[in-house]
């Protein structure tokens, strides 16, 4: 752990229902939702926005993407969400399936409790693994989030499909939520950091009261 973070208990999210924050920086899955895993907004991309065919091969490569994600990194098993799901569609087609489609999904899937946390506060900030893309248009007009701090998918100018990848710093896990955070708050930190992770940790600790919403079964 690094020195400069400090440990601090974390207090029942019931207590700081009945608070009033200014500013809040919330994850999305397993947080502001219920379900801790992204994978089935995956495929409703990767099937509405591309094919059954590109659907199949996202399932037949959830095993790897489980692997890749609990024994290599985090980063690892998102990317290869993102490359399957997003490579070769046109960006449009995502935002549409973005905007009609997905946010039908999450709505269905809001965490009642953490929600009543983030909606009491005046600036609303989701920071996420998932690309802004795809959940920007859900976390504005449903949730009423100000911003999403998320990652970033590279698209080709040329032909503006995506090419799978992320752009730079790369998916948002760990400290690179962090470091968003610290580049959009600045010097004033987040009043509530609201998290479900260990790798959640790094942008809580600079909160200034933070709340792990972690639940005993792991599940991607």
């Amino acid at each position: 752990m690094s020195p400069t973070k400090k440990i601090r208990n974390f207090p029942p999210i019931k207590e700081c229902r009945d608070e009033e924050y200014e500013s809040i920086a919330a994850d999305l899955d397993g947080t502001l939702l219920l379900s801790r895993s992204s994978f089935p907004y995956f495929m409703l991309v990767a099937v509405e926005a591309g094919s059954l065919f590109r659907g199949l091969i996202l399932l037949l490569s959830l095993p790897i993407v489980i692997i890749s994600y609990l024994f290599v990194s985090e980063s690892l098993g998102i990317q290869i969400l993102i490359f399957i799901s997003f490579a070769g569609l046109k960006l449009r087609d995502i935002e549409i399936v973005s905007r009609a489609v997905l946010p039908r999904f999450y709505a269905a899937d809001v965490r009642k409790d953490s929600f009543e946390v983030f909606d009491k506060c005046k600036r609303k900030v989701v920071v996420t693994a998932n690309p802004i893309v795809m959940v920007e248009a859900f976390v504005k007009d449903y949730l009423g989030g100000d911003k999403v701090l998320g990652t970033e998918i590279e698209v080709n100018p040329k032909t503006n499909r995506a090419t799978g990848f992320v752009k730079k710093p790369g998916v948002l896990v760990g400290d690179l939520k962090r470091l968003a955070i610290l580049k959009e708050f600045g010097d004033e930190s987040p009043d509530i950091g609201l998290g479900d992770r260990t790798s959640d940790h790094d942008f809580m600790s600079i909160c200034k009261v933070f709340l792990n919403l972690s639940i005993p079964i792991y599940i991607f």
